[in-house]
């Protein structure tokens, strides 16, 4: 049985939360930001919750396959994201990486990371919920 959350729908109603997006837009180097929501998204796992992952603006440098794990928070949150994109799979906004200058060869292939448009980013976010960002 999948796990929900409860919040206010706005009209002092509980509503169900039981699709989550998980926006990772924070750099790899910048803050723990990310690594939390990484940390986050193996908690929803453990409950069933499986989010969905969506990694914008300076996030997709989490998927450059040129990325050093010491400057990341560690070996053990690449390994993480590794294992979070096998059970569940990421997304990274093609925008972003247009703006930075890369291409889907410059990111990890061990992520096998979608590629969405805008307009298919926005259609993940309205078939959630809820929205994180990191």
């Amino acid at each position: 049985m999948t796990e929900s959350w409860h919040l206010d729908d706005g009209n002092g109603e509980p509503a169900l939360v039981n699709r989550i997006l998980l926006l990772i837009k924070s750099r790899p180097h910048e803050s723990n930001r990310a690594a939390e929501g990484l940390r986050m998204a193996t908690a929803m796992i453990a409950m069933d919750v499986l989010p969905q992952i969506l990694f914008v603006d300076d996030g997709v440098y989490w998927l450059v396959k040129t990325q050093v794990p010491e400057s990341a928070g560690g070996s053990s949150i690449m390994e993480r994201l590794k294992t979070i994109s096998d059970l569940i799979g990421v997304h990274v906004l093609s925008d972003s990486l247009a703006e930075r200058k890369l291409k889907q060869e410059d990111l990890n292939k061990d992520y096998n990371a979608k590629n969405l448009s805008l307009d298919e980013a926005s259609e993940l976010l309205a078939q959630n919920n809820a929205m994180i960002a990191f």
